[in-house]
């Protein structure tokens, strides 16, 4: 079984080593597509090409996530049915659970599997006790708080030869995945890192042109910094804990409607679906 992984990246050099390093102890391949970063992300994304990791190419349209998908269709022959795509490697996103093992337990009647997000946040009083310096891996240590609730979202999906995903600004995904397995995979999510980071995370998202078109970041209403911080009340101190993490609960589902899973495992299991 291989594990293809695609990853969409802007500015983010504090953290995309220190990533892809870590996915690629488990991804065959890591396809990254640099969506115009000015910060330094490129050049040490190339700067750590190897067998795993394949820098593929810049490109400067304005975001979408249908962009994932001219990474998948470029790149879709190197792998065969039964094998995995993590359609959305975040560049700052690390697994806790190898998803190498994960994957191979996976029922066969399943073709979708989820993440469930730990997410750090920074506080009032982080950011008073600890000059964050806006490098993870120095910074890391210092981050330590987890929201008491967590977010899950589609991140594998189980390749066929027949599946079809075009570029469409709202495609997340291919058409008529399949059925989402019941188990999610744990994640760490760092998108909080340091005040600078915070900042320029703001900055860019609210000036993406796709925004105006309401494409993508629609959400984003934040223009500071300080705004992003977590209120004490909201998060826990992050004990390492693998129960910890399971026992957190979801703010959001995944699950369809029994009848809807019903006539999409059939539909795949007889080719009807693409």
């Amino acid at each position: 079984m291989n594990i293809f992984a695609i990853m969409l990246v802007k500015n983010e050099a504090d953290v995309v080593a220190a990533v892809l390093n870590s996915a690629a102890t488990w991804a065959t391949k890591i396809f990254v597509l640099d969506n115009g970063s000015t910060d330094g992300t490129w050049e040490l994304i190339q700067a750590l090409k190897s067998n795993v990791i394949v820098p593929w190419k810049q490109d400067f349209r304005p975001y979408s996530n249908g962009m994932r998908a001219d990474v998948f269709n470029h790149f879709r022959n190197e792998s065969k049915p039964g094998d995995w795509w993590c359609f959305k490697l975040d560049a700052d996103e690390f697994y806790v659970e190898d998803p190498r093992k994960f994957l191979t337990q996976v029922s066969s009647k399943y073709q979708i599997v989820a993440k469930k997000s730990i997410d750090y946040f920074l506080t009032e009083k982080d950011v008073r006790n600890y000059k964050f310096t806006g490098d993870f891996l120095t910074d890391k240590p210092h981050i330590s708080h987890i929201l008491k609730t967590c977010w899950t979202e589609q991140r594998f999906f189980r390749y066929r030869k027949n599946i079809v995903w075009n570029n469409d600004p709202n495609s997340h995904y291919p058409r008529h995945i399949g059925v989402l397995a019941p188990q999610t995979i744990l994640v760490k999510h760092y998108q909080f890192r340091s005040p600078l980071q915070m900042q320029k995370r703001l900055d860019l998202r609210n000036n993406l042109s796709t925004k105006k078109k309401g494409l993508a970041f629609r959400h984003v209403m934040q223009t500071d910094w300080h705004e992003l911080l977590a209120a004490e009340n909201d998060v826990i101190v992050d004990d390492g804990n693998l129960n910890t993490y399971q026992e957190l609960p979801t703010r959001n589902s995944l699950k369809q409607a029994w009848w809807k899973n019903l006539f999409m495992e059939i539909g795949v299991s007889v080719g009807f679906y693409h």
